[in-house]
This record gives C-alpha cells, structure tokens and sequence, in this order.
C-alpha cells in the first residue's frame, strides 16, 4: 500500500503548471511588460493568487522579499478550469532612467477551493503548489560584468568571493576556475565546483561560495573564472 502513496498525490502536486520561471522586462519603447502562464493541468476548478515582489540578495544567497509598487500584475487572483491556459500580464510602473537592472520575484500560489459538488465532503491532506519566478527589469545596453575577487581553499573547502559590477543578472553554467603560479597554468572544472555551477548573481551584487573540494589554488596565482553564458 505505502509504495502507491506517492501516485495517488500525483494529481494534486501537478495541478498547474506555471511559465516562464524567469523573465526580463526591457526597459526601452512604449510597452513596459510581460506574460506569464498558467495552465491547469488537473481535474478540477483551481483558484490562484499571484503576487510580485522585490527581490534583495545578500552575499550568502540568502532572499529577502520586499512589497512593492514598482510592478503591478493582472489579473491578482484567478480561477481557471480543467484544461484551461490562462495568461497574466504584469507591467512595470517604476523608473525608467535607472541604470542598473531591477530584480523582481512573481509568485503564484494556490489557494483552498471547493468548486465541484462533489468534492466538497471530500477530507483529507491538500497538497497545494507555489511558484516563485524572477522577473527583472533591465535598463538599454547592460550587461554584466563578473569578477572572481579572491578565493583561499585548505584542501577540504574553497571560499570564493565574486562580484557582478555590470548592470544585470549572470548564471554561473559550468564555470572554470583557471589559474596562473609562477608560470604553471591549473584549472578546475565545474565538476570539483559544486554549488557554483547554475549560481545567480544578481546585478551590482557580492556573492561569497563556500565549496567543498580537495582542490586547492596557490594564495598569490592569478585568477579567472569562465562560464558559459
């Protein structure tokens, strides 16, 4: 019986998708927006709220979600059918002479509802879904800039310190440490990075890793951090 549990969950964890789970709002022309997706992908009626807010990193990587009015989205609360894609507009209300990128969380969640007749006797443990997707506002002509500041390792854990100085967001996919020491050349491969690789780092922000690996590097070689973009 126990190894059944999880299919019969699987039509309450999978009852909406939400799309794209990340977009950026480009801040040049007339229109000043975006779309988002919800499709209801169950059986029955869904009811979800959606809200944006402002997104603040701090140099672990840890969020803080503040309200804002910067962005406003419509509609705020929907209900959408079996079978049903419904789309949400959300507009950018703020500045637009900023010149650096604005980073922005949408979060659509599910709220209780009984629609149908005859789910209203039904009991028992609801499961219900929540999306968090970036939005970010990017002023014309930005681009980042990353930066591998400093980094000291003791062969069981590295700590890296690096900085966007450009003007909007950057994933790290499969980075590469190289590395110069008295005229040997070293690298380290993404595979000896983990928690680097697919890391954010968000327009004028600092971010410290702390990476356990065997791999060291030389205090005084000469650093440069690669990725794909």
């Amino acid at each position: 019986m126990k190894r059944l549990l999880p299919l019969l969950f699987l039509p309450l964890l999978f009852s909406f998708t939400f799309s794209p789970m990340s977009e950026t709002i480009e801040l040049k022309g007339e229109r000043k927006g975006a779309q988002f997706t919800i499709q209801n992908e169950g059986a029955s009626n869904i009811a979800v709220e959606l809200t944006v807010k402002e997104r603040v990193m701090d140099e672990e990587g840890k969020e803080e979600l503040k309200d804002t009015n910067d962005v406003s989205i419509f509609p705020p609360q929907i209900i959408v059918s079996p079978g049903v894609k419904r789309t949400i507009r959300v507009s950018y209300n703020g500045k637009d002479d900023i010149k650096m990128e604005k980073n922005y969380r949408v979060i659509a969640e599910q709220l209780p509802l009984n629609v149908d007749e005859k789910n209203k006797s039904n009991t028992g443990i609801k499961m219900l879904m929540k999306y968090v997707a970036a939005l970010y506002a990017a002023p014309d002509n930005t681009k980042s800039e990353i930066q591998l500041l400093s980094q000291t390792s003791n062969g069981k854990e590295m700590k890296l310190v690096i900085e966007n100085k450009g003007g909007r967001h950057q994933l790290i996919n499969n980075p590469v440490i190289k590395f110069l020491h008295k005229g040997n050349k070293g690298e380290i491969k993404a595979s000896d990075l983990p928690g680097l690789a697919g890391e954010n780092i968000l327009a004028g922000h600092k971010r410290i890793f702390i990476i356990k690996t065997s791999k060291t590097i030389p205090e005084d070689a000469r650093l440069e951090l690669k990725f794909d973009e």
